[in-house]
């Protein structure tokens, strides 16, 4: 199930990567996407998506990827184009859907799920229609707690603050550009870096920079890229405190991980198992292993 959350997930991402998104559909995204990586049970999740008018088309969609993963033996070497056109049949349905849902309007049918499907008929939607099932939705929702910060709103912030001289819409290709931006650049800092010819300055820059892309592609729902962008910062930290040499197997080590993320990030298809494990072998080796609480 675990398996067929992620690919589900990540289909969501692509797919969403090939619309032009404001925040606000961003953080619909984002809703749909926690409320899935949240479930304890997919397939019956799938199954309220299903019951829900506005999102029955895209959990008809969920569901037909849901059986690919669940019910085939997976050919892993066609797996890539087989992505490619699930995350490809995903972008109508998910275009349609962040048209007529909203963060608000999304939290509010989650919150029903328990009680039943809600079932509005979209052919006569209106914005007063639209109000009338909010209003209703707001009236019946019973209580329960709200964390102070969710994931979603996080994302929300952190596009808004990202670049202020940018137009307020967004989309998951500024996050494309936001990752890949530095990339060239820290490929040839690290040549000052094996030589310590670089500056406290330039370093902590580069530290923070790659911190935030890290936090920045955890939320969207990259875990290897998030992960490559906090092994490249931990090293850098290391060797700016001395606590390790930037030796050759160090540096290669770093940019095996500027190498994954361009791969992934621009969907090259070549593989990258060496530079994958390289990466993670390093990773283990200079960020401690999380206790289970």
């Amino acid at each position: 199930m675990e398996l067929a959350k992620q690919y589900i997930i990540q289909c969501i991402v692509a797919a969403a990567n090939n619309l032009r998104l404001s925040s606000e559909k961003i953080e619909t995204v984002a809703i749909i996407r926690e409320r899935l990586d949240s479930t304890a049970d997919l397939g019956e999740e799938i199954k309220k998506f299903k019951k829900i008018t506005e999102l029955s088309k895209l959990g008809i969609k969920f569901g037909e990827l849901y059986a690919f993963i669940e019910g085939n033996k997976i050919d892993f070497l066609k797996i890539t184009d087989k992505f490619k056109e699930h995350s490809y049949n995903l972008v109508k349905e998910l275009n349609i859907v962040l048209d007529v849902v909203t963060p608000q309007t999304a939290r509010a049918l989650f919150n029903k799920f328990e009680e039943g499907a809600i079932k509005v008929d979209l052919t006569k939607r209106n914005e007063s229609n639209i109000s009338n099932v909010l209003e209703n939705v707001s009236q019946k929702s019973v209580e329960f707690d709200v964390p102070k910060r969710s994931h979603a709103e996080e994302l929300k912030e952190a596009i808004i603050f990202e670049d202020l001289n940018k137009e307020p819409s967004q989309s998951f290709e500024d996050f494309e550009d936001k990752v890949l931006r530095p990339v060239k650049e820290l490929d040839l800092f690290l040549n000052k870096v094996m030589k310590y010819e670089f500056t406290e300055l330039e370093i902590n820059n580069y530290i923070k920079i790659m911190n935030e892309n890290a936090e920045f592609s955890k939320r969207i729902g990259f875990g290897i890229i998030s992960n490559m962008h906090s092994i490249f910062a931990r090293g850098l930290e290391l060797i700016n405190l001395k606590k390790i040499a930037p030796s050759l197997n160090v540096v290669e080590s770093l940019r095996s991980c500027l190498i994954v993320i361009v791969a992934v990030v621009r969907g090259k298809e070549v593989d990258i198992t060496n530079y994958l494990n390289r990466a993670e072998k390093f990773g283990k080796s200079v960020i401690p292993k999380q206790k289970d609480n």
